[in-house]
C-alpha cells in the first residue's frame, strides 16, 4: 500500500478541544468509530494508553508519534491532529505536543508500518515543515504538505524549456533529412489526377519542412507547457504566415469556422444546463438509489459519466462525476483514486459515443461527411461495450479498494445532490433531448430544405444557443462570456490552420502514400484475408493515433491525420470510410494512456488534488492506463474489422 493512501483529509483534526493525551486518544477513537474503522472505542483508547505506558512517543519539538498494531484493521491509517496550545505528552524535551500523528497498521503488516514511520520522520525533518503544519488552515493542506515531495532545483524547474528547444531543433533537422527523401509515386494515376506530384518539387519540400516542424513543435510545446498552449499555437501560426509557408486567406479558410461555430453554440447550451444543476441532479439522483454499496455506485457512476460524456462533453462530464464521486467516497471512508481514474477512463471512452461528445468527433464528422446517425450506427455500440468492459476490469483491479458494502455510519448520501428547480430541470431536459434529436436528422433536414451538406448541423445549435440566451435573460451575456471556453476556441482555430497546412504543403499526402505502401507490403502476411490492405491501414492509423494521443492532446493528432485519410480515399482504398472510426477510437481511447492524454484527465487530477491534497504520479496512472488502452483498442479494432465489409 502506498504511503499517500494511508492519509486522508477525513482523518485530520485541527484544534480539537482536548487538554490531555487521554482526551486526544478519545477524539481519535470517536473519529475512527464514525468512519467504521473500529467498533470498540474504549478498548482502542485502552490499547493506546497501554502502548504509551510502555514508552512515551513524545519525541520532542512539539511532536508525538503514537502508534498501534491491530488485528482487525483492513489497511494502514495515519491520523493527524494539531493542538495549537499543546498537550502534555511526557516528551523527551519536556515540551507539550502540538502535532500528534497516530500510525495504525495491521499486525501482519509490520514492514508497512516501519516504512510509514520512516516516511513520516523524513517529512518532519524537512525545513519549515513543522511550522507549516502548525499554521495550515485546513485538512487538505495538511495532507498536501505531508505528501509533497522536495522542491526541484532551479535547473530542474527550467529543464522543460531546455528540452523544448533541443527537441524542436532535432525535429527540424530530422524533417530536413527525411522529407526530401519521401516522394509521391510518379506513376500513380490517382496522384497525378489529384495534382500531388508537385509536392515532390524542392520549393514545396521546403514548405513541408517548415509546416511539419512548426506543427510538431506546437504538439511538443503544448505537452510541456499546457497552460501556455494558446501562446504556442499563435506563435507557430505567425511563423507559418511570416515565412510564406501559408498565406492569410488560406489560414482563415483552414480555421474551420463551421466546426468553431458548432462548438461555441453547444458550449452556450451546455453552460445554461449546468447553471441550472441539470446534469449534477440527474447523476446524483441515480447514485442515491443504489445505497451504501460502493461497487454498485462505481458502476452507476461509470455508466452515468459515460452517457454524459457522449451527450455533453468529456470535461463537463468528468467535472460533475468526479465531484460527486469524491463527496461519496469521503462520506463512506473510501479511497477516491479508483473512482477518479475509473471515471476518467469511462468518460474518455464514451466521448466517442456520439459526434458531440468530443471536439475530435465533431471535427471528424465535418471532415468525413458523417452524420449523427452514422455515429449511432458505428461508434455508439462499440463505445458502450468498451465502457462495460473497462468497468468490469477496474472492479477486478480495485477489488480491495472498492468493497461490496461501505462501513459508513453517517446518514447516507445526502450531500451528493444539489437543490434545483425541478420545473426548470424538466424544461431544460426536454429542450436538450429535442436538440439531440434534431441534430440526429440534420442530413435529412439538409436534403428536404435543399441546403448544402452540414448546414443544419451548424444552424440548429446556433438557433438553440439563441433560445437559451433569451431564456437566461439577464444571465445571457454571462453565458457568452463565461460559458464559452474562448481559450480553447482560440487554440482550436490556430491548431486547425496549422494542421491543415500539412495538407496544403503536401506533408499528409506523402504520409498517406507511405501508409498505403506499408499496408500493401504487409498484406502478404495475412494469407489472402479480404480487404487486407484496408485492415492494415486501419490498425496502423488507430494504434498510431492512440499512442500519440496518450502523450499529447488528441486534437492536433486528429487534425494532422484527417488529410491522410482523405488521401487514402482518393487513392482508392476499398471501404476506406472505416478509417474515420479508427481515427475516432484511437483519439478517444488513447487519451486514457497517461495523465496528460486528455483534458478530462487534467480536470480530474485538478479536482482530486484540490479536494484530497494528494497527487497522482505519472507511473501510477500508466500502471492502469496501459492495460485499459490495450484491451480497449483490441476490442475496438476487432469490432471494426468484423464490420469492414459493410463500410463505404
Amino acid at each position: 500500500m502506498k504511503f499517500d493512501d494511508t492519509l486522508s483529509k477525513s482523518f485530520v483534526l485541527l484544534d480539537p478541544e482536548v487538554r490531555t493525551a487521554r482526551e486526544m486518544f478519545r477524539a481519535f477513537a470517536a473519529l475512527l468509530h464514525e468512519k467504521g474503522v473500529i467498533e470498540d472505542e474504549a478498548g482502542f483508547v485502552s490499547e493506546l494508553e497501554a502502548s504509551e505506558a510502555r514508552g512515551s512517543t513524545g519525541i520532542g519539538q512539539g511532536i508525538a508519534l503514537p502508534h498501534l498494531m491491530m488485528d482487525e484493521l483492513d489497511q494502514s491509517q495515519i491520523l493527524i491532529a494539531r493542538v495549537k496550545t499543546g498537550i502534555p505528552f511526557n516528551s523527551l524535551d519536556g515540551r507539550p505536543a502540538k502535532l500528534i500523528i497516530l500510525l495504525l497498521s495491521a499486525k501482519k503488516q509490520r514492514s508497512e508500518y516501519l516504512k510509514n514511520l520512516a516516511r513520516v520522520a523524513k517529512v518532519l525533518q524537512r525545513e519549515n515543515v513543522i511550522d507549516r503544519l502548525l499554521e495550515t488552515p485546513d485538512p487538505v493542506s495538511v495532507v498536501s504538505i505531508v505528501c509533497s515531495k522536495h522542491k526541484a532545483t532551479y535547473l530542474r524547474r527550467h529543464a522543460r524549456l531546455l528540452y523544448f528547444f533541443a527537441t524542436v531543433a532535432i525535429v527540424f533537422v530530422l524533417f530536413a533529412l527525411i522529407l526530401p527523401r519521401i516522394t509521391i509515386p510518379v506513376d500513380d494515376a490517382t496522384a497525378v489526377d489529384a495534382g500531388y506530384l508537385m509536392y515532390n518539387e524542392p520549393q514545396w519540400v521546403q514548405k513541408q519542412i517548415v509546416a511539419a516542424g512548426v506543427f510538431l513543435a506546437t504538439v511538443i510545446g503544448t505537452l510541456l507547457f499546457w497552460r501556455h498552449r494558446v501562446a504556442i499555437a499563435a506563435f507557430g501560426l505567425g511563423i507559418l504566415l511570416l515565412s510564406g509557408t501559408m498565406d492569410l486567406d488560406t489560414a482563415i479558410h483552414f480555421m474551420n469556422i463551421p466546426t468553431i461555430l458548432f462548438l461555441i453554440s453547444m458550449m452556450v447550451v451546455i453552460s445554461y444546463m449546468e447553471s441550472l444543476g441539470f446534469f449534477e441532479y440527474i447523476v446524483s439522483w441515480i447514485v442515491k438509489k443504489t445505497g451504501p454499496h460502493p461497487r454498485r455506485i462505481f458502476l452507476v457512476l461509470m455508466l452515468s459519466a459515460g452517457v454524459l460524456g457522449g451527450l455533453v462533453n468529456e470535461v463537463t462530464a468528468i467535472f460533475i462525476a468526479v465531484a460527486i464521486a469524491i463527496s461519496i467516497c469521503n462520506e463512506m471512508n473510501l479511497n477516491p483514486f479508483p473512482f477518479v481514474i475509473g471515471l476518467v477512463f469511462a468518460t474518455n471512452t464514451a466521448s466517442a459515443l456520439t459526434m458531440i461528445g468530443n471536439p475530435i468527433g465533431i471535427y471528424i464528422a465535418f471532415a468525413g461527411g458523417l452524420t449523427f446517425g452514422d455515429f449511432l450506427r458505428w461508434s455508439t455500440p462499440i463505445s458502450l461495450v468498451i465502457v462495460l468492459l473497462i468497468s468490469g476490469l477496474l472492479l477486478l483491479l480495485f477489488r480491495k479498494q472498492i468493497p461490496s458494502r461501505a462501513k459508513v455510519r453517517s446518514a447516507g448520501l445526502s450531500s451528493a445532490g444539489p437543490e434545483v428547480n425541478l420545473a426548470r430541470v424538466r424544461t431544460t431536459g426536454i429542450l436538450f433531448i429535442l436538440l439531440i434529436c434534431i441534430i440526429g436528422f440534420s442530413k435529412q433536414i439538409d436534403d428536404v430544405l435543399g441546403l448544402q451538406p452540414n448546414t443544419s448541423i451548424v444552424a440548429i445549435p446556433i438557433a438553440f444557443a439563441g433560445l437559451v440566451i433569451f431564456m437566461a435573460r439577464d444571465r445571457g451575456k454571462m453565458l457568452i462570456q463565461e460559458g464559452v471556453d474562448w481559450w480553447a476556441i482560440l487554440f482550436f482555430m490556430f491548431l486547425f490552420a496549422k494542421a491543415a497546412c500539412l495538407e496544403y504543403t503536401g506533408v499528409t499526402p506523402k504520409i498517406a502514400y507511405q501508409i498505403l505502401s506499408f499496408s500493401n507490403s504487409v498484406q502478404g502476411g495475412l494469407f489472402g484475408v479480404a480487404y487486407s490492405v484496408t485492415i492494415v491501414s486501419l490498425i496502423v492509423i488507430t494504434v498510431f493515433t492512440a499512442v500519440a494521443s496518450g502523450f499529447a492532446d488528441n486534437l492536433p493528432i486528429i487534425a494532422a491525420l484527417v488529410p491522410v485519410i482523405k488521401t487514402l480515399q482518393i487513392a482508392g482504398l476499398p471501404h476506406s470510410s472505416i478509417l474515420w472510426w479508427g481515427l475516432l477510437f484511437g483519439g478517444c481511447l488513447g487519451g486514457n494512456l497517461t495523465m496528460i492524454g486528455s483534458s478530462a484527465n487534467m480536470v480530474a487530477l485538478s479536482i482530486y488534488e484540490k479536494s484530497e491534497g494528494k497527487q497522482i504520479g505519472f507511473l501510477t496512472w500508466l500502471k492502469y492506463g496501459f492495460p485499459v488502452v490495450v484491451i480497449s483498442l483490441l476490442v475496438a479494432l476487432l469490432l471494426l474489422i468484423l464490420q469492414i465489409g459493410v463500410a463505404e
